[in-house]
């Protein structure tokens, strides 16, 4: 099987599915690109499996796990995948899709970058202040007891919060650290 990840530098989204790929040991190639006519909505990422394209990083880390079951990323009982879900929707459509890039030029606020870089760290440490009630419940794992997509999809979008200056949360660094110590990434970097 043929995998090719179209990339971007800076993108969340893309740096989920590439999560994905390294933790289950998916052998691909990546290809560091902003040709966004490739996904049929335009932006990244996207994932040509033997040469046709899946997008939306949900969508392909739920193919991933279904062609590639080792290594898995989401619980085997139903309700459990739900909550996991739960928190993966909730850091796709409420805290990432808003402060994206695309959203915010649609508005065309009139912000300078500086302004927008501020405004949109705010908009993700407020969701993730949010969202906290719904993690570690059982364990240092965002949802469970084991490392899941929903720590991914956490991981990736209070990344991209640092990456916007914001203060750092030390209820999230200390899971950060956690993090990078069960799977060897570096989550930092």
């Amino acid at each position: 099987m043929d995998i090719v990840l179209h990339s971007s530098s800076g993108s969340n989204s893309s740096e989920r599915v590439e999560w994905v790929l390294r933790y289950k040991g998916i052998p691909y190639t990546k290809i560091d690109s902003l040709d966004l006519g490739l996904s049929p909505y335009g932006y990244v990422p996207s994932l040509l499996v033997d040469g046709t394209v899946l997008a939306e990083s949900m969508a392909i880390a739920e193919y991933l796990e279904e062609t590639f079951p080792q290594e898995p990323l989401f619980p085997k009982n139903a309700f459990d995948r739900a909550l996991v879900r739960e928190v993966c929707e909730y850091v796709n459509s409420t805290i990432h899709q808003p402060q994206s890039r695309s959203v915010l030029s649609f508005f065309d606020l009139g912000l300078e970058a500086a302004a927008e870089k501020k405004l949109r760290g705010e908009w993700i440490v407020c969701c993730l202040r949010k969202l906290r009630t719904r993690l570690w419940r059982q364990s240092a794992f965002a949802v469970g007891e084991y490392f899941t997509i929903a720590d991914i999809f956490v991981a990736s979008i209070y990344r991209k919060a640092l990456s916007h200056g914001v203060e750092a949360l030390p209820e999230y660094d200390r899971y950060m650290e956690n993090l990078s110590e069960v799977t060897g990434f570096d989550v930092h970097g």
